[in-house]
């Protein structure tokens, strides 16, 4: 019975101790976070990142890493948030953004949009010449994070053709023509208009359309470039 009584004792100063350390712990600036590194961003500055997460001098066991992955992912622009501790005083935020891929026009704005054809962000100006307008969606209102479109199949075909805007950049495409699926036009800063039809094989197509617009005989001309389904291209001057 005493020796019983002894082990609980040494039981409870030891539980004791334990709390008093776990207390001094987060009482202790030694573990206020003191330096936060951000990764991964490009289009949201470093600056904003750590401003979103407000982590600075708080103990770094009583944050909450959800809370913050929320607070930060109220930027637009950010697709996934990755938060690690690095002790005694250090935060690691890892970021993805979302891929700008688009750019649709609504009233007086510029609409950026990502590679799932959703709204990012609303625009005064025109973003950058990197991105493409995407034309002959109508799109009534901005709403961050929601599809241009409710419409499936317009949303299949959209998708598509941001699939292959790395192409597009190499021939010069400033412009995508949605209005009908069936006969999609891509414009180029050449006053070329690319006719391919539905959104199938978009890259193989494009391929034909190269091949044409490489050609020196066809510099500086204006006209179309008529894409069939079999991979048959044909250039008609205007």
């Amino acid at each position: 019975m005493e020796k019983n009584s002894k082990k609980y004792i040494g039981i409870s100063f030891l539980i004791f101790f334990i709390i008093i350390f776990i207390f001094l712990i987060m009482k202790s600036s030694f573990f206020n976070i003191k330096t936060i590194n951000v990764v991964g961003n490009y289009l949201v500055s470093t600056e904003e990142i750590i401003a979103l997460s407000d982590t600075l001098e708080k103990n770094i066991f009583l944050i909450s890493k959800a809370k913050i992955a929320e607070r930060i992912m109220n930027n637009p622009y950010i697709e996934k948030v990755t938060i690690n501790r690095k002790l005694p005083s250090t935060l690691v935020i890892r970021i993805d953004e979302k891929k700008v891929k688009g750019v649709l026009k609504l009233n007086n704005l510029f609409v950026n949009i990502d590679d799932n054809g959703r709204m990012i962000q609303a625009l005064d100006t025109f973003p950058h010449d990197k991105v493409f307008v995407i034309e002959g969606i109508n799109v009534k209102e901005y709403i961050p994070n929601e599809y241009v479109s409710k419409d499936k199949n317009i949303l299949i075909s959209l998708k598509e053709v941001l699939k292959v805007c790395e192409y597009t950049k190499e021939l010069g495409i400033i412009s995508v023509d949605l209005r009908d699926l069936e006969n999609i036009k891509f414009k180029t800063n050449g006053s070329l208009i690319i006719n391919v039809g539905d959104c199938s094989n978009l890259d193989y197509k494009l391929g034909y359309a190269r091949t044409i617009i490489k050609n020196k005989l066809l510099k500086n001309q204006s006209g179309i470039i008529e894409i069939t389904s079999s991979g048959i291209a044909v250039f008609k001057k205007q």
